[in-house]
């Protein structure tokens, strides 16, 4: 994208504030894991990763160390679709269970936009330490609750909760959809 995506604008507001919003709506514990300072004028506890470019693997490793709660969730800045039903959903299924991951339509695991319980994250760091860095594995080692997308796909807006916005492309599509949000 050429600049921070989480500031980018969709419908008057920053992307990573579609988020917060979503968030505050089931929790009142609610952290950014970022490197740059500007991040701080949101309000919450700002993390930095530890372990530098090796991914999205790091942060929920971060969240995890940083969490001060029994579960976290985790939800990338750049999916500005995500709602407090679908936080809802994935908290009702956590008992038991150190991860409640959705998937999305097509099936694909969304370990970005999940709930991980606080003590999964030895796991998380075990995984780093030994050089993984694919963010998915994480629920080959913990006991995860696979939300299947027909567990979500009935709430409001599920078709667009795990759009990312990563392109010039994504972005002009998630402008679009706001539109008809």
């Amino acid at each position: 994208m050429g600049r921070d995506k989480a500031w980018i604008d969709i419908g008057g507001r920053p992307m990573i504030q579609h988020v917060i919003s979503a968030l505050k709506e089931v929790t009142a514990n609610i952290a950014v894991i970022a490197k740059r300072p500007e991040y701080g004028e949101l309000g919450f506890a700002v993390f930095a990763d530890t372990h530098i470019g090796i991914g999205p693997i790091e942060a929920i490793r971060t969240a995890l160390a940083n969490c001060t709660t029994s579960y976290a969730i985790v939800v990338a800045c750049d999916m500005p679709f995500v709602t407090p039903q679908l936080f809802t959903l994935l908290l009702d299924r956590v008992q038991g269970y150190d991860a409640v991951a959705p998937t999305d339509s097509e099936g694909r695991l969304e370990p970005l936009c999940a709930v991980y319980a606080r003590a999964a994250g030895s796991a998380v760091t075990a995984l780093v330490e030994r050089g993984e860095r694919k963010p998915t594995r994480i629920f080959d080692t913990v006991r995860t609750n696979i939300a299947p997308f027909s567990a979500v796909g009935h709430l409001p807006g599920a078709q667009l909760f795990f759009r990312n916005v990563n392109t010039p492309a994504d972005y002009m599509q998630a402008l679009q959809d706001h539109t008809l949000d």
